[in-house]
């Protein structure tokens, strides 16, 4: 092996120590941003040839970054209602504003109106100004979330509504329990719906629904050794018909009779018309999305929300603003909603901290910083001896 074998390995050691501290410096900068993804340095030797068995060829070392993109970030509550992070595989899909389309797992969104030729659209933008994306629950068209900011909501006359009831076991035969729900009929009237619940007999409830002047009757029968409606006990779905003429279907979902206090809960559609209160991200199952709320606390979906995924995250290409793009390596992407088909679900009014480890990456730093300590003295050992090697001469 040459003199030169020695420089050449030595300042190949420098390089990769210093390409490792670049990545560690990085990692550290960004252990506060919101969905960052730490990287790492794996070195890996190359290998001279060497000539005859007397001699031997140093070689050198190569530098290899590896993001860590598929590893989850711990999630923190905000008190921001436009924040969302996604807890398991999945981005959100953003576009620049030339419409090109781009991927992250920063969920930290702020409401930014945009002036253009068509008038002026809010959009829903990270730090970097990428727009969320969405596909709109009217039309079916998919595209960045504009929000309907001054806007007159149409009303939407109320067809369905939810009861999950709680009966008290202990109540006593002619004992009545109420509980209301406001509808809407086409115009955006609001009407209360009464549902009145009579115990009749032993783990046995009359339900009757009325709107003032329309009744309408059922019975739920209970298993008094579940507290579970008995297979033919279920009172099915109630139908009423407002007299502004639509109909309103009432489903019920958990009917339990315990030993315990009543309780229901009440969920239904319809909206009245007014305008937007506020808007946020919602984490409610197949209701993932953006909604708006209006001043009587009634909500509207506008946008359902898209989640992307790759075969292999750790392959895209990361870009400024926290944003990833597809390569080769990570294969094609794939779209789908929050929470099915191993898609991970979204967590409204939270973020996802960076996945950086501060004391792993001051542990890693000094390591460097000895290695690049080493490699500089093996580079003055050899400097020292070819000067022994030129004073030969003299």
């Amino acid at each position: 092996m040459s003199i030169n074998g020695v420089f050449r390995t030595s300042v190949s050691g420098m390089n990769a120590q210093a390409n490792r501290l670049s990545v560690i410096s990085d990692n550290i900068s960004n252990s506060g941003t919101n969905g960052y993804k730490r990287s790492e340095a794996e070195f890996s030797s190359l290998v001279l040839s060497s000539p005859g068995a007397g001699d031997y060829n140093s070689g050198t070392v190569k530098t290899q970054v590896r993001q860590t993109v598929s590893e989850q970030g711990s999630i923190a509550s905000t008190s921001s209602s436009t924040d969302a992070a996604i807890s398991g595989d999945g981005f959100f899909v953003v576009q620049d504003q030339s419409g090109r389309e781009f991927y992250t797992r920063a969920g930290s969104f702020v409401r930014r109106t945009e002036t253009g030729a068509n008038g002026s659209t809010t959009y829903l933008v990270n730090s970097a100004g990428y727009r969320l994306t969405g596909t709109d629950a009217k039309t079916g068209v998919t595209g960045p979330v504009e929000l309907p900011v001054g806007e007159i909501v149409a009303p939407t006359p109320t067809t369905g509504a939810k009861l999950d009831l709680q009966f008290p076991v202990t109540a006593n035969v002619g004992d009545q329990k109420t509980t209301s729900i406001q509808v809407y009929d086409a115009v955006g009237t609001a009407k209360t719906l009464t549902m009145t619940m009579t115990k009749t007999a032993a783990n046995q409830w009359s339900l009757d629904l009325s709107d003032g002047t329309t009744t309408t009757s059922s019975t739920v029968t209970f298993d008094g050794t579940n507290g579970l409606p008995t297979t033919t006990g279920n009172p099915g779905t109630m139908n009423i018909t407002l007299g502004t003429g639509n109909t309103v279907a009432v489903d019920f979902g958990s009917l339990t009779e315990y030993n315990s206090d009543f309780s229901a809960k009440v969920s239904k559609d319809g909206n009245p018309a007014g305008y937007f209160q506020s808007f946020s991200i919602a984490d409610t199952g197949d209701s993932t999305g953006i909604i708006g709320v209006m001043a009587d606390g009634s909500t509207v979906q506008l946008y359902k929300l898209n989640l992307a995924r790759f075969n292999s995250p750790d392959q895209l290409q990361a870009g400024p603003g926290n944003v990833y793009s597809a390569t080769l390596q990570s294969g094609n992407v794939e779209y789908g909603v929050p929470g099915s088909n191993g898609f991970g679900s979204v967590v409204s009014n939270a973020v996802e901290n960076s996945n950086v480890d501060l004391a792993s990456e001051l542990t890693n730093m000094i390591e460097s910083q000895r290695s690049y300590s080493a490699n500089s003295k093996v580079f003055q050992t050899g400097s020292e001896i070819l000067d022994v090697l030129i004073n030969l001469k003299r």
